[in-house]
C-alpha cells in the first residue's frame, strides 16, 4: 500500500479521500468499498450519526437506501460486537431480507467481500470497511485475506479520519467550545457541579450557569443528555 497515515489525514475532503483509498485498496485486488462510521447505539431511521465514504457503483448505494437496508445489514451487525475482519462468504446471515442485500450487492462490485470492523473505544464511534470485488469468493478472499493488516490499518486510519470530521462538523453547527467539551468530560467521568467547581477554582453557581448554555446550545434540558450527545458524536475522544 503506498498510502502514508499523512496522506490520509492530510486529505482536505471526502472525494480526495474516496480517491486516496481506491488507490490502496487496488494494490490489494479489492475494487469497491464502502466505509461507514458510527455510533454503535444509533440504531435510528435516520442514521445522525452515520458518516459514509463511498468507492462504488452509485447504484448500488441508491439501492441500499431505497431499501433501507441499513436498518438490517448484516455488515454493520457483525461490526458492532466484533473486530476481527471476515470474509464475505462467513458472514452471518439471519435473514431473507439480509440474504437479498448481498446478492444485489454481488451485481453491484461486491461478488467477494471482505468486512473489516474497527473500535478505538468502549463507547466511541465505530468503522467498518467493506471491500468488494466482482471476482468469485474462491479467486478473491484468500487475497482479501493475506492482506488483512493492511486492511485494518486502513480502516483505522479512515475512522479517526471521520472522527475527527464529525468533531469539527458538530462544534461548528453547535456553537460548543473545547471548555464546555471539557465540562462535559469532567461530568462523564461521574463528577458534580461542585467537584468541578473545586477543580477549576469557580463557584457552583458558574458551573451551573455553564451548564444552563450547554443545554441550550444543544437544545436539551438535563446536562446528562449533552453528556450523551457529547458521546454519540465523538466530541468527548
Amino acid at each position: 500500500m503506498d498510502l502514508s497515515v499523512d496522506d490520509l489525514l492530510n486529505a482536505t475532503d471526502e472525494l480526495e479521500l474516496a480517491e486516496l483509498v481506491k488507490r490502496a485498496i487496488q494494490t490489494r485486488g479489492a475494487e469497491s468499498f464502502v466505509f461507514v462510521s458510527l455510533h454503535p447505539s444509533d440504531f435510528s431511521d435516520s442514521r445522525s450519526t452515520y458518516r459514509f465514504l463511498i468507492g462504488c457503483r452509485p447504484e448500488w448505494c441508491q439501492l441500499y437506501n431505497a431499501n433501507r437496508w441499513y436498518l438490517t445489514d448484516p455488515c454493520l451487525e457483525y461490526a458492532r460486537s466484533n473486530t476481527a475482519p471476515l470474509l464475505g462468504s462467513e458472514l452471518p446471515v439471519r435473514t431473507a431480507g439480509q440474504r437479498r442485500m448481498l446478492e444485489v450487492a454481488a451485481e453491484y462490485g461486491f461478488r467477494s467481500g471482505y468486512v473489516v470492523p474497527v473500535h478505538t473505544s468502549e463507547k466511541g464511534r465505530i468503522g467498518i470497511l467493506y471491500l468488494g470485488s466482482d471476482l468469485p469468493p474462491e479467486t478473491m478472499e484468500a487475497k482479501f485475506h493475506e492482506a488483512r493488516p493492511l486492511f485494518r490499518a486502513l480502516a483505522l486510519e479512515l475512522l479517526e479520519w471521520s472522527s475527527r470530521a464529525v468533531r469539527e462538523e458538530v462544534m461548528q453547527v453547535t456553537g460548543l467550545t473545547h471548555d464546555e467539551l471539557r465540562l462535559l468530560g469532567l461530568v462523564r467521568t461521574g463528577f458534580t457541579a461542585a467537584d468541578i467547581a473545586a477543580e477549576l477554582q469557580v463557584s457552583s453557581v458558574t458551573v451551573y450557569r455553564q451548564f444552563q448554555r450547554i443545554n441550550e446550545k444543544l437544545n436539551v434540558a438535563r446536562i446528562t443528555a449533552a453528556v450523551k450527545f457529547a458521546e454519540e458524536h465523538d466530541l468527548l475522544a
